[in-house]
């Protein structure tokens, strides 16, 4: 935590040297807010209210120099009924759950970054930063057609995406079209890595290609990430340290296509491989989404995903399949102003002993700048 606050300070520290010579064009403020209501009905029955996202958000750039920040209040939930049916399967998993844990404090920092700006070729970033595993991770809950995002992204690293504190370098060549081969080195202190030593980092490698121009366009990306695990550790053997490195790496990726503002499309597939001491585990998740907009306050989308191509864990020399998961999520957007959304979503989740489970949402967001 300590060294995360650093990272942030320092941060707002840059930003604030250039702010005071800062006009208004340099400058971009807004008010991001996301309340829903939830109702879970199956092997767990809850309904509640959820404040999930209050964010102040601000952009600054110059001529070499890009900064963004973002200060969020901490969710929170209030359940005002809840029946649990079966006592020891009624807690509903963490990547499933819209009352997400409440950390302490009040408020939390998400995306805040400082970057270069008109560097030939390249650019540098610096601070609080998405993983580059392609943009259902880091689109924002204003952008994004669900309430949550899909459930293979949310399985492997939390409601919030894989988000974390380190550095980036990409690098786009000039050509017809947009291509970008981008490095990061991340702290590894996020699910799922979870590392304990200091210089157990977290690597990302990541290639994506976009093309066309704001009515038409699509791309498509993969990458590479890989880190030491919280099961690594030094162990004492009868005097002897022994070094337990155990790694989770995963390999993915996406690709979309846009015809604005009437169809959207969106497929993306993450496998992992994650080693501990006496287990390995072999996990992929396919996703796709479709949005439809007939009309300017409406908007349709329909999101159906599988979870477990494959599905393994070895142990002891015996491998054995795990079920699959399947999840299906339906969402209808009405926009009855530019900076107002209210969305209605059904989410049936089926697979697993605690599961199936249907989700029912009723989501209101505004986004003021």
């Amino acid at each position: 935590m300590r060294k995360k606050l650093h990272l942030i300070l320092s941060l707002l520290f840059l930003t604030f040297i250039n702010l005071s010579e800062a006009s208004a064009q340099d400058l971009r403020l807004s008010l991001l807010g996301n309340t829903i209501f939830y109702s879970f009905i199956g092997k767990s029955n809850i309904t509640g209210f959820s404040i999930r996202n209050l964010m102040i958000s601000g952009e600054f750039g110059r001529e070499f120099f890009y900064a963004k920040g973002e200060i969020d209040i901490n969710p929170y939930n209030i359940s005002f009924f809840t029946e649990k049916i079966e006592s020891d399967t009624s807690a509903v998993p963490e990547f499933l759950n819209s009352q997400i844990p409440q950390d302490q404090g009040i408020v939390r920092f998400r995306e805040t970054f400082v970057s270069t700006r008109g560097l030939p070729l390249i650019r540098i970033t610096l601070g609080r930063i998405f993983g580059k595993i392609g943009e259902s991770n880091s689109d924002s809950f204003w952008v994004r057609n669900f309430v949550e995002r899909p459930f293979t992204i949310r399985k492997f690293f939390g409601y919030d995406g894989f988000l974390d504190e380190g550095l980036e370098f990409s690098f786009s060549p000039p050509l017809p079209w947009t291509l970008e081969i981008a490095g990061q080195i991340l702290d590894g202190s996020e699910k799922p890595w979870n590392s304990k030593g200091a210089l157990d980092l977290v690597g990302v490698i990541a290639i994506r290609n976009l093309f066309g121009d704001d009515r038409t366009n699509g791309g498509f990306g993969i990458f590479w990430a890989a880190g030491k695990n919280d099961s690594s550790q030094r162990l004492s053997l009868k005097g002897t340290s022994v070094v337990s490195d155990n790694n989770s790496e995963f390999f993915g990726g996406d690709a979309f296509f846009n015809f604005n503002p009437f169809f959207s499309v969106r497929l993306g597939y993450i496998i992992q491989r994650a080693s501990k001491p006496t287990i390995l585990d072999i996990e992929g998740g396919l996703f796709t989404e479709f949005s439809v907009r007939p009309v300017d306050f409406f908007k349709a989308n329909i999101r159906p995903e599988i979870f477990g191509i494959p599905r393994i864990r070895e142990e002891g020399g015996i491998i054995n399949n795990l079920p699959q998961i399947f999840e299906l999520s339906i969402a209808a957007d009405f926009i009855p102003l530019y900076f107002t959304k209210i969305r209605i979503q059904w989410t049936g989740n089926f697979g697993e002993k605690r599961l199936p489970q249907n989700i029912f949402y009723l989501q209101g967001i505004f986004n003021i700048d």
